[in-house]
């Protein structure tokens, strides 16, 4: 009875996920690359935030509007990252807030209190997280998670599941990003990716397959939840 009771609420939540995809395809907004100039000082060293084998990213102000600016390393990776953003929205992933194709750039909401590797290692002056906020985190991942691997007809996996791939708004919301990115570089004749931070949070069976898959993910967050419940470092937790 346990069971059948935990199988209809995981039904009900994949039914609720797959109408929120249905109702709330993503819209982009298309920026010309003179607001992205002008918000960045000219793509300023002064305004990046962040640098990363998926692109750089950069704060501005757009319209008002705080944004984080992420010029993409090629035309390919844009493109895929796009494609995989239309797929829907959802309040744990961080929302696209448009895009300029000129330089292959996307604009997203500004978070600003940062990622979520900070806080569980306190840096920068960052205070440690209420047990309260470490709990939310989880089950607002665990709610992204099932939703990315609840698409039709085939499960979108993020690949590469990690406290610096999960950032935190003002609320102190998690939301992740950088999700599907991983698996084009994985592809044949792309740049293969340095492996050595991700280890701690892949998969033991991925090293064997070379296939990553929605039970990679699992594996993760299981590596995450420890982290922030623990304390421990994630290479500790993963011997």
């Amino acid at each position: 009875m346990e069971c059948q009771r935990f199988k209809r609420e995981r039904d009900n939540a994949v039914r609720q996920l797959n109408e929120l995809q249905d109702q709330n395809p993503q819209i982009f907004l298309e920026f010309p690359i003179t607001n992205l100039l002008q918000a960045t000082e000219n793509f300023s060293g002064l305004c990046k935030v962040g640098d990363t084998e998926y692109g750089r990213v950069y704060k501005g102000i757009i319209h008002d509007t705080t944004v984080a600016i992420k010029l993409s390393r090629s035309d390919i990776l844009f493109q895929q990252e796009v494609s995989i953003l239309r797929q829907g929205r959802h309040p744990s992933i961080v929302n696209c807030i448009g895009k300029c194709s000129e330089v292959s750039a996307l604009v997203y909401e500004w978070l600003p209190n940062g990622n979520l590797q900070d806080h569980i290692v306190c840096a920068n002056g960052s205070t440690p997280l209420s047990w309260q906020i470490r709990t939310q985190i989880i089950g607002e991942i665990c709610s992204a998670l099932l939703f990315l691997h609840s698409r039709e007809p085939h499960a979108l996996v993020h690949g590469d599941l990690r406290p610096c791939n999960i950032f935190v708004d003002a609320n102190f919301r998690s939301k992740i990003c950088n999700f599907g990115m991983l698996t084009l570089f994985l592809q044949p004749g792309n740049h293969q990716p340095a492996l050595t931070a991700r280890l701690p949070y892949l998969d033991p069976d991925f090293l064997t397959t070379g296939e990553l898959t929605p039970l990679s993910d699992v594996y993760s967050l299981g590596v995450i939840i420890l982290c922030l419940l623990t304390g421990l470092p994630p290479l500790t937790i993963a011997k």
